[in-house]
């Protein structure tokens, strides 16, 4: 992804004389006391927000034990990836048919990990839809071009308007219904964006949204799923609106691979469950990319340079995340298991959502569930 987007991201910053739409002015007290739906919260800061964790937390051990569930035991975490996000799709429907899937008691999604995340949520029923989606589409269902556009003062290269419509056509407010449904038991669906405005990663309670009853609570879901999976100068931020005591306003949200390339959240309900005596929590990350740094003799050209480099720290933050959740299964607190891509198919190179690549990389997933698979793997000891 990094290096399809990357020269068209330089050609954008080349113009910085084109004068951007003008935008409310508002400030960090406006955005802390900002609401984007009546009624309990639905989103939280990704780093810094321990009070309000611990209020949700509580929420949903009460929804649950009214439930008669035990404590959440699974949790499954899907990265950023772009059109690889097929990959992932492969694994869960391949595990579907071998059998012995989990209801995951969380499920969180980062970037096309965002877009999966639903339909993973809602279980096994959704797999025909999310093989459509990750196997059907090509470039002209997920965006068009507007070069020209971009480079003299619009948002972005490129529209995603027929990305738009792809959300639209599978969010459906019955889908919400069902995924409110989960939330009041207790299970949680998580999407994270990042606000550029405040350089923060923003984690969304879709469930809540979902459950919240706000005649605007499926535009906002799509809109959070959208802004998820925005690359930042490529694709166009989403506004989301909010209002602070009468002050009516925009956030700027995009992709939330911008600050993690996935997330698990919150590590405090994990260690609670985890040290249960009647469960066994087990963390799921699905990675659509490549976890081991790979050997390339790059090109003295700025594109190729820049690129590279941006790739190396996205890809060793990710790792370092990793080692974190390693640590988590070294404490016992749980164990830890990682699915990601490990083989080189024959179109690689190909252009983002390239139809024959994406099949390429769901045929992959798929046989990852084997016994000898990821899914019998630990990441840690």
């Amino acid at each position: 992804m990094i290096r399809h987007s990357f020269g068209l991201l330089s050609a954008l910053a080349l113009a910085g004389c084109a004068i951007a739409p003008p935008r409310v002015p508002y400030t960090l007290a406006d955005l802390t006391e900002g609401q984007v739906i009546d009624g309990d919260p639905v989103r939280f800061w990704a780093k810094g927000d321990d009070q309000a964790y611990a209020v949700w937390r509580s929420k949903v051990l009460t929804q649950r034990q009214a439930a008669s569930m035990p404590l959440p035991s699974t949790v499954l975490a899907l990265s950023g990836g772009s059109d690889k996000g097929a990959y992932s799709a492969g694994v869960l429907n391949a595990w579907s048919r071998q059998g012995g899937r989990p209801s995951f008691d969380i499920v969180t999604g980062v970037s096309t990990g965002s877009l999966i995340a639903p339909f993973a949520f809602l279980g096994e029923q959704e797999d025909g839809e999310l093989k459509a989606i990750y196997t059907g589409v090509s470039r002209k269902d997920i965006y068009h071009q507007r070069i020209l556009s971009g480079l003299f003062g619009g948002p972005s290269l490129m529209s995603t308007r027929p990305l738009q419509a792809l959300i639209a056509r599978h969010i459906t407010p019955a889908l919400l219904d069902r995924i409110a449904a989960q939330h009041r038991r207790g299970r949680r669906l998580l999407v994270m964006t990042t606000n550029l405005d405040a350089e923060r990663g923003v984690i969304w309670d879709m469930g809540a949204i979902a459950a919240s009853g706000a005649p605007d609570r499926l535009s906002l879901f799509r809109q959070v799923l959208l802004a998820s999976a925005s690359i930042p100068g490529v694709f166009p931020p989403v506004l989301i609106h909010s209002d602070a005591h009468g002050h009516r306003f925009a956030e700027m949200h995009v992709d939330g691979g911008t600050v993690s390339g996935f997330f698990v959240l919150p590590r405090a309900m994990l260690s609670a469950a985890a040290q249960s005596p009647r469960v066994n929590g087990t963390i799921y990350v699905f990675y659509n990319g490549r976890l081991e740094p790979e050997f390339e003799l790059v090109k003295p050209k700025t594109f190729d340079v820049v690129g590279r480099a941006l790739a190396t720290v996205l890809g060793e933050n990710d790792r370092t995340s990793l080692d974190d959740l390693k640590g988590f299964a070294r404490e016992g607190l749980g164990t830890v298991i990682v699915c990601a891509i490990e083989k080189k198919t024959a179109h690689d190179g190909a252009p983002l959502f390239d139809t024959t690549h994406m099949r390429e990389m769901y045929a992959l997933g798929e046989q990852q569930t084997a016994p000898e698979g990821c899914l019998g793997r630990r990441a840690g000891p």
